[in-house]
């Protein structure tokens, strides 16, 4: 591992559970003596990455919330898909979240909220269960063989657990009953009460889902709710936000308003 690679793992550290770190801490943690700790944390006060506190612990600093802030108005997923989720959530009366996947990861990125009352235990930034509800069930659906088996491989237990399959078919044919239905309901899988409508997010041609949308639902409002018009409603909306997705991408490409080139070509005009 390189020490650049090191000193950014520091950074994975910290969690819902364990806000504040000392460099012993990070010691420990990376196996690495104390003097080689306290240089890496200083390095990261210095970035803006961490923040000093009167105790001598440390915790994430105000240069993550730039960089969230960063995240938020150049991710196109988001750019095409809030005002499409505004739509959504008022056409339908529930709540609209997006989630995307990162590397092993389904995290939340945004939420249009129509029921204030609904508190939803996770939300902007707080990793989910990858094999446990509407939106994991409906990304993972997209996913080829390869990166399946891989996960698999990875996570038998898991997969087992959530209802996806004891072996690699059965988890296969699971995934591939979703993908047919472009569409999964999970009913209190995730939060006791809380059910869901989930739909794949697509950035690209090649089938492989980033993300998913989807309509949240109180679990005893459901059997009032009409099902087929919502599904329905989910897959378009999901749809649209795709193809929207799919032309901020290109445009930025090819040099279009907010691309790196059109900046480039104002600067030289100027």
């Amino acid at each position: 591992m390189s020490s650049i690679t090191r000193l950014l793992s520091i950074l994975d550290l910290f969690s819902e559970t364990r806000p504040f770190l000392s460099a012993e801490d990070v010691g420990a943690e990376l196996d690495c003596s104390i003097p080689t700790a306290y240089r890496y944390v200083r390095e990261l006060v210095d970035a803006g990455l961490l923040v000093r506190f009167a105790g001598g612990d440390y915790g994430l600093g105000p240069r993550i919330i730039k960089l969230d802030y960063h995240l938020r108005v150049s991710d196109p997923l988001l750019a095409a898909g809030q005002p499409v989720m505004r739509e959504l959530s008022e056409h339908s009366g529930f709540d609209i979240v997006m989630s995307r996947w990162y590397g092993n990861e389904l995290v939340d990125t945004h939420r249009e909220t129509h029921d204030t009352s609904l508190d939803l235990r996770y939300g902007r930034g707080r990793p989910r269960p990858l094999f446990l509800g509407a939106a994991s069930k409906a990304v993972l659906s997209t996913f080829p063989k390869a990166k399946l088996a891989a996960l698999f491989d990875q996570y038998p237990d898991d997969i087992a657990q959530s209802g996806l399959g004891a072996t690699l078919e059965d988890f296969r044919a699971s995934l591939l009953k979703i993908r047919r239905a472009g569409f999964y309901l999970s009913r209190d899988e995730l939060e006791t009460g809380v059910s869901a409508l989930g739909s794949p997010l697509f950035t690209d041609d090649s089938g492989e889902a980033v993300g998913a949308l989807a309509v949240i639902v109180p679990t005893q409002r459901l059997e009032f709710a009409n099902l087929e018009r919502l599904v329905e409603s989910v897959k378009e909306a999901a749809a649209r936000i795709s193809q929207r997705t799919r032309a901020v991408i290109e445009s930025r490409q090819s040099g279009g308003v907010g691309s790196p080139n059109s900046a480039s070509r104002a600067r030289k005009s100027a």
